[in-house]
């Protein structure tokens, strides 16, 4: 059976305790989905789930542990990058990137724009700037990536459920 997958870097920690909060609270306000703070490395994966846990593997036995820095908030008129905080796009994540591409022989992928969603929904712009005011344009947050976690991402975000996790090498 052909499952769509997402592979993750997730923070740890207080960084993971207070995005975790900023998502619930912005979901609470909104009636939007809550979900884990997460960065996309690789979405929308569909595949049979064995051959994507094996391809997952190999991607995070080629890349190294490094930091993720969060920068600015920013939105988009999209569902999934309604309001989100930016990642640097540092050398060893655009090389992650990379890997992951490779292995999944993804030739597809639009322009890299590696981020951290706060909420998921079609607001107006309004409330996105108002949530910015209210937070500041910046989080100036950063976390080790120490794994990337595998998580199937059919259907509605609450039914999201991790698959496997494996620690960079």
């Amino acid at each position: 059976m052909v499952e769509r997958f997402s592979l993750w870097f997730m923070p740890a920690g207080e960084v993971y305790a207070r995005l975790s909060i900023i998502i619930r609270q912005l979901s609470a306000r909104c009636g939007a989905p809550e979900f884990l703070p997460h960065v996309t490395l690789l979405g929308s994966l569909a595949g049979r789930r064995h051959e994507v846990i094996s391809k997952s593997a190999e991607v995070a036995g080629s890349i190294r542990p490094f930091t993720i820095r969060l920068v600015e908030i920013g939105f988009l008129d999209e569902y999934f990058r309604c309001l989100f905080v930016q990642a640097a796009l540092s050398a060893p994540l655009r090389h992650a990137h990379q890997v992951a591409c490779r292995k999944f022989n993804d030739g597809r992928r639009a322009a890299f724009m590696p981020h951290l969603s706060l909420l998921y929904g079609n607001y107006p712009l309004r409330l996105k700037r108002e949530v910015i005011a209210e937070f500041g344009p910046r989080l100036d947050l950063q976390f080790k990536v120490r794994s990337v976690h595998l998580y199937q991402t059919q259907d509605d975000p609450m039914k999201w459920r991790r698959v496997a996790r494996f620690g960079l090498s």
